[in-house]
């Protein structure tokens, strides 16, 4: 099996996270993104009532834009339980010493976690 071509976002403390509106017109704010193991993981600081996350829940086809690359991302939500400890973790490590942490380390932001598969 072929490497996540997203694992370069391990080094990237923010991206932008494209999205469609309602209307069909799109979208995109920047998001914190980590890596566990071959996997990457966004979620919403407001948890599930957030603008972008309820857009990609609504319709998961989206894109990841970092510097240098646009990616055609699927979000899935995360629902198991240690998954969603181990990403929270991997938030507490990557962005420690953050005034912005301690909202991504809460039950409602945890609760808002998505996994972005490329397409």
């Amino acid at each position: 099996m072929a490497a996540n071509p997203l694992r370069h976002l391990a080094d990237v403390q923010e991206i932008n996270i494209g999205f469609r509106r309602p209307d069909g017109s799109s979208g995109s704010t920047p998001v914190w993104v980590v890596q566990v193991d071959d996997d990457v993981f966004v979620r919403s600081m407001t948890g599930p009532g957030g603008g972008w996350y309820r857009r990609l829940r609504a319709d998961p086809n989206g894109e990841v834009r970092d510097a240098r690359h646009v990616h055609p991302v699927y979000a899935e939500p995360v629902t198991d339980a240690g998954t969603i400890a181990t990403v929270t973790r991997a938030y507490a490590t990557k962005y420690a010493g953050s005034p912005f942490l301690q909202p991504f380390l809460g039950e409602e932001s945890a609760g808002a976690t998505l996994r972005l598969k490329p397409r």
